[in-house]
């Protein structure tokens, strides 16, 4: 649930995202005959933005503030300039530095805008590769990074011309998304995957489709590594791989996310809110919701709504 192309979003964050219960975001991005987007966001309410995935590709562009990216296993370290690579059916969340907000710009494209023909070399070489998640882009590239100042521009110019929309606009994006992709290769910002490693990330996906659906529920470790098919043990060393935390820890901080939508967009009282997510102590949740965010969930009503 993203605001295209405005400044100012509160409920627009990646945290907020239309999911299904994968965690697999569902929002439509652009057409079926033009499958690209663009939008300008920022962190200002959701500065911890629970993980999804999507099989569109989607490259984000840090115009101002510090926070941290996770992507499958990989924590990135996110400041001005920065542009942040989320290759197609990737675990991806951010989360805001609490003095230094985030705001970005980013681009969702469907990879079948850009697939020609059985046989065509581009297909073959580049495109399929990133589809089949045989292959994908490095996820950081920083302004001191070979290539950057070609990249850059290469993303402003694509979130522009889609923004403007100009006769003919659709020849010029496709031509700006190859043009970026030859600078991506040129850089040797491409790096091939595994069978074990797709086989995990699935794995963990299962998992997350089964906390959005049963979070309201007391769930353990023990119930949640059956679900993956893994013992205890490599569970959680896998889950915390891939999406930075320990499963009670991101279970906590679910629910927390979900209870900012309620104090929201409901006049439930803070009891009855804590009840719906998941937490069977009033005071427990305060605790934690305070933690989490600097405030109680009566100010934040307040000062948000």
């Amino acid at each position: 649930m993203k605001q295209k192309n405005s400044t100012i979003v509160l409920t627009s964050q990646i945290g907020r995202a239309n999911v299904d219960e994968t965690m697999k975001e569902l929002e439509t991005h652009g057409s079926f005959e033009l499958p690209v987007e663009t939008y300008t966001d920022n962190c200002e309410i959701f500065r911890s933005l629970y993980n999804h995935w999507h099989r569109e590709m989607e490259i984000v562009c840090i115009d101002q503030g510090k926070g941290l990216a996770r992507l499958n296993r990989e924590t990135i370290r996110l400041k001005k300039g920065d542009l942040l690579i989320v290759n197609s059916g990737v675990i991806h969340g951010i989360k805001s530095d609490s003095r230094n907000i985030l705001y970005y710009r980013s681009v969702v494209f469907d990879l079948n805008f850009l697939s020609g023909s059985a046989g065509d070399l581009c297909q073959e070489m580049v495109i399929s590769l990133l589809m089949e998640n045989k292959a994908e882009f490095t996820h950081l590239i920083t302004d001191t990074a070979e290539h950057y100042e070609q990249l850059y521009h290469l993303f402003c110019e694509i979130h522009q011309c889609h923004k403007e929309k100009k006769p003919f606009y659709y020849i010029h994006l496709k031509a700006l998304f190859y043009e970026f992709f030859y600078e991506m290769f040129a850089g040797n910002y491409i790096i091939t995957t595994d069978a074990e490693q797709n086989r995990n990330l699935l794995s963990v996906k299962k998992v997350l489709e089964y906390i959005s659906i049963h979070y309201r529920e007391p769930l353990s470790v023990k119930e949640l590594s059956g679900i993956s098919n893994y013992s205890e043990f490599y569970f959680m060393k896998l889950f915390k791989q891939y999406t930075g935390k320990t499963a009670a820890a991101y279970l906590n901080d679910y629910r927390l996310e979900k209870a900012k939508s309620l104090l929201l967009h409901t006049d439930n009282s803070v009891t009855d809110i804590a009840t719906e997510v998941g937490f069977n102590n009033t005071s427990y949740f305060i605790k934690k919701f305070q933690e989490a965010n600097q405030i109680s969930p009566h100010k934040f009503r307040k000062k948000m709504s």
